[in-house]
């Protein structure tokens, strides 16, 4: 079994996401387990939404705008995603004469529309294409966290919950990134990076044998590429390696997304939904011997830090 999750351009970009689907049917052998995040751009217009009292009904417009318009560009349009816009344009509306800032449960509960939509359209197209897929929310398939809104963490119980959930097949599961849900049923968000985080936390569960993470670069890279032009993506790095690059910038992977992935000793690939036949980078627990050509992998870099060192004589004996 392998998880495959899709980020917002890999969703997002009629091009892109057409390769996703035909990606994900090819894997039917390897029983997939699809994730998704939301159209890119979504996100962002429900974070202003939130944030901008005075443009609510504006923003609530343009995200319908923006599926109808991806609807209308892919030719998918399950009655599903209909209903959620529906149901985001009366929830919305009750919520544009206000100016008071909404709670970070209210803010959780929108920001779900944004996977809930991905889903849905995802596993239409997997259908039409002739899988049979279904779209889950991940709070329903045992994904249950703590109540810190905007910030949850996964309880103890959610790895048996999503293992005893999604290991009832045959339907390819696709199921939303980033969301949680209390154990009381509301609504919660996994905060930066919770896409990958959800996919990691899912292969975890399940025992998968690789976690496959789709996105618009080919895989961890030497260097940022904005500022050395140069940079190539790295084959092969250890999680040790990855959560370094990880932790000081590089912004392929968050570091927390690695860690269910690193306890339970499955590979993480990561690959890029525009360039599918490139090979990526493959982080493993150890990434074998040096390579010659590969003596520094990659260099990543914080702005804005200083560096405090702190020597003593008598340091053995504070």
């Amino acid at each position: 079994m392998i998880v495959m999750k899709f980020g917002g351009t890999s969703v997002g970009v009629p091009e892109h996401f057409a390769v996703a689907v035909r990606r994900v049917r090819d894997a039917g052998p390897l029983d997939p387990v699809v994730v998704v995040s939301a159209l890119s751009g979504v996100t962002n217009l429900i974070v202003e939404f939130c944030r901008l009292p005075e443009r609510r009904a504006e923003l609530a417009e343009r995200l319908v705008e923006r599926h109808a318009e991806w609807m209308r560009a892919t030719g998918v349009r399950p009655h599903e995603a209909h209903d959620l816009l529906d149901a985001w344009r009366d929830e919305t509306a009750a919520l544009s004469g206000r100016r008071d800032p909404l709670s970070a449960q209210d803010r959780d509960r929108l920001l779900s529309y944004g996977e809930r939509l991905s889903a849905a359209l995802f596993a239409a197209a997997l259908c039409a294409a002739g899988a049979d897929a279904v779209a889950l929310l991940a709070g329903d398939s045992g994904l249950v966290t703590d109540e810190r809104f905007g910030a949850a963490h996964p309880l103890p119980e959610a790895a048996r919950l999503l293992s005893e959930s999604l290991a009832r097949r045959p339907p390819i599961p696709v199921v939303t990134g980033f969301l949680g849900r209390t154990a009381d049923g509301r609504v919660t968000t996994l905060g930066r990076g919770g896409s990958d985080y959800s996919a990691a936390l899912i292969g975890a569960a399940l025992g998968a044998t690789e976690i496959q993470i789709w996105t618009d670069t080919s895989g961890l890279l030497s260097a940022d590429p904005r500022i050395v032009p140069e940079a190539r993506p790295v084959p092969l790095l250890s999680f040790a390696e990855a959560s370094e690059l990880a932790y000081f910038g590089a912004k392929v992977l968050h570091p927390k997304t690695l860690l269910p992935a690193m306890e339970r000793a499955i590979p993480v690939r990561v690959l890029n939904t525009g360039r599918p036949e490139d090979p990526g980078s493959l982080v493993t627990p150890a990434a074998g011997p040096a390579d010659s050509a590969w003596r520094v992998k990659s260099i990543a870099c914080k702005k804005g830090i200083t560096a405090v060192t702190v020597a003593s004589t008598r340091m053995l004996l504070a």
